[in-house]
């Protein structure tokens, strides 16, 4: 089996490259950037024969086109997908090539939906948004609602919050410090997560409520986060895709997806998302800058404060009602892999790519991580894994039910 791994040198894509070299099914990882030095870096770091690095600019449609064909599965983590998404499904449907994402942004995500038929008549399956957040809150959203016979309100959220145990390191992983220390004196170039999320704070997102969709502003407080065990902690919208895809499968009255960072690192971005609305800064001049200043905002003691007490990074809350009782089921990443958010982002990543590889899923189409996985929990045993020895799916996550 062979996998091609666009942006694969990349902060999420080197994780996932990672933990798929050692998967017995795959003869040959294609490590594919903009950059063929970069890529090159990476395979030279590792030292695995199973690699070899290739430059593409996914822009260029029929070199990817002939790209893609050359091999059997296509994971895809360059970013943002706002640009990148169906530039690259496009090639992937062409070329009848399987096909694994991360796509975090809403509105590529309904685009990549509308090209369910033609994935169909391709005859791949191609699954889309199966990292953290979507794809860790889309199975954790599944397993809290089953857990109630009525749902009502299912909340998706994700922050800088807590959690108790991180993963032992994999075995071919590269260091983001070792990796980009031959790359330091080149230019700044914008994160693609940062540019995500600037991109979901210039235009009204949607979410579902009432039992229909509706556009609300981006960054606008909701109510206070009440998981259990945990302060109350404060929280606002932010654009992505759990609200327009979760309504397609489950059955509850609202979804909404809200972030916690602080309130004073949420009106730091605020800040930058006028100066983009007023053509001061551009996405990528904003990110850069953003980026910049990290050093300084996460040394704020201010902005350390507000994150004492916030639940898990990642946090599902659904409320509803189960024999008779009104019931909120809460849940959260316990236990998380090694590498931060390469870590929770890309180990899900790789596990769907296997999954695929095995058969383990077949189904064909573009589908969203709550319609490709049909058991959630045996997913989290497999994601135990790389979160500590001999865990449990039940004992990574944090489950918690409290009568109303």
């Amino acid at each position: 089996m062979e996998v091609l791994a666009l942006g694969g040198s990349g902060d999420m894509g080197r994780m996932a490259v990672a933990i798929l070299l050692e998967s017995p099914k795959i003869t040959s990882i294609t490590v594919a950037d903009r950059s063929y030095e970069r890529a090159k870096e990476f395979i030279d770091l590792v030292g695995s024969d199973k690699l070899k690095a290739v430059e593409i600019d996914v822009i260029e449609q029929n070199k990817l086109q002939t790209l893609i064909s050359s091999h059997d599965l296509v994971m895809n983590t360059v970013g943002p997908f706002y640009k990148y998404g169906t530039i690259i499904m496009d090639a992937v449907i062409k070329a009848k090539k399987q096909y694994v994402d991360i796509c975090d942004d809403w509105k590529p995500t309904l685009d990549l939906l509308n090209m369910d038929e033609r994935a169909k008549k391709a005859g791949i399956t191609a699954i889309i948004g199966i990292g953290a957040s979507p794809g860790i809150t889309n199975l954790m959203a599944v397993i809290a609602c089953s857990k109630l016979d009525r749902v009502d309100d299912l909340i998706t959220a994700w922050g800088y919050g807590g959690g108790e145990g991180v993963g032992p390191k994999p075995k071919y992983y590269i260091e983001p410090r070792k990796f980009y220390r031959k790359f330091k004196d080149l230019p700044v170039i914008a994160n693609a997560a940062t540019m995500h999320l600037f991109y979901e704070t210039l235009e009204e997102i949607p979410t579902y409520r009432d039992g229909k969709f509706i556009d609300i502003k981006p960054l606008t407080d909701a109510d206070p986060l009440q998981f259990p065990g945990y302060e109350d902690t404060y929280v606002c919208h932010i654009g992505h895709p759990e609200p327009v895809t979760l309504p397609r499968i489950l059955k509850t009255n609202s979804v909404s997806n809200l972030m916690y960072m602080g309130k004073r690192l949420t009106e730091i971005i605020r800040n930058y998302t006028q100066q983009i609305s007023n053509n001061e800064l551009t996405v990528s001049e904003a990110s850069i800058r953003f980026g910049e200043d990290a050093r300084n905002i996460v040394r704020d003691q201010e902005i350390i404060k507000e994150y004492i007490g916030m639940p898990p990074t990642l946090s599902v809350i659904a409320t509803g009602i189960k024999n008779g009782k009104r019931i909120k089921v809460a849940i959260g990443n316990h236990r998380v892999p090694f590498g931060g958010m390469a870590g929770v982002t890309s180990v899900p990543l790789a596990i769907a790519v296997e999954m695929v590889i095995n058969d383990e899923i077949t189904e064909k189409g573009v589908l969203t991580p709550e319609e490709s996985i049909s058991d959630p929990m045996e997913f989290f045993n497999r994601y135990a894994k790389y979160c500590g020895k001999n865990l449990t799916g039940e004992e990574v996550l944090l489950i918690r039910i409290a009568e109303l």
